[in-house]
């Protein structure tokens, strides 16, 4: 009863993405048949409920076209707290940037979208505890670059004091970010660089071996050869 239960809310989950309801009810659902599942199955209907929500956020976002900044907002938050209930962090990073980056662009004519320095260094530091550092230098290049728009607009020593200070954390935090991409891709290519190795080797030891023709005639003739020059040997020395 209670599998045949969490079945139906799961579909119905299902049935309203694909019905575009984007609301708290949606979400509710979605949590509840999450946490009434066994662990046995939740492994594998999270992998495949990630599959799902990642094409369809993919042909969402394509359909919000001509959209309000308000609906488009409210797609890309429905959709960040829904890859966080099913436990896909990169894709609920993935669209808090991507709505965090539409309010900057559109923040020049709506001034109420601006995103604050805070706002930028909240979500570096979140992608950097869930290990995507490239992401989080870049969310520290906007922070820093909205502490530059606010010190000019307070002047004020106190605030600028402050400011500084805020700057100063940040550089920090996109200096390790910028570190640690590094650092990645370092190791990706000393692991590619191993792997290629390997191939190269095992290439080699897998390569047909021509063996000796050991055959009777052939030590038939090889005898034959070594006695020849055994002869014209001695007939030099006569």
């Amino acid at each position: 009863m209670a599998d045949s239960m969490i079945a139906d809310q799961s579909y119905l989950f299902l049935n309203r993405i694909q019905g575009r309801r984007f609301d708290e009810e949606t979400l509710r659902i979605l949590e509840f048949s999450l946490v009434a599942m066994n662990l046995n199955s939740l492994s594998e209907v999270r992998s495949r409920l990630r599959d799902f929500m990642r094409s369809e956020s993919s042909a969402v976002l394509g359909e919000l076209t001509g959209e309000s900044i308000v609906a488009k907002l409210s797609v890309l938050e429905f959709f960040a707290r829904a890859f966080a209930l099913i436990g896909d962090m990169e894709s609920c990073l993935a669209m808090r940037y991507e709505a965090l980056n539409l309010r900057e662009l559109n923040s020049s004519s709506c001034l109420w979208l601006r995103v604050s320095h805070s706002e930028w260094t909240n979500f570096a530091v979140q992608s950097m505890e869930n290990g995507f550092p490239s992401i989080a230098a870049k969310a520290s290049e906007n922070a820093l670059l909205s502490l530059e728009k606010d010190s000019f607009l307070e002047p004020k020593s106190e605030e600028n004091s402050e400011m500084l200070d805020a700057a100063e954390k940040v550089r920090r935090l996109r200096d390790s970010a910028a570190f640690l991409t590094s650092a990645h891709s370092v190791q990706a290519q000393g692991a590619e660089y191993l792997r290629s190795k390997e191939l190269r080797i095992l290439s080699r030891q897998t390569r047909p071996v021509k063996n000796s023709d050991c055959t009777g005639s052939n030590l038939f003739r090889d005898g034959i050869s070594k006695r020849n020059e055994r002869k014209l040997q001695h007939l030099r020395s006569i």
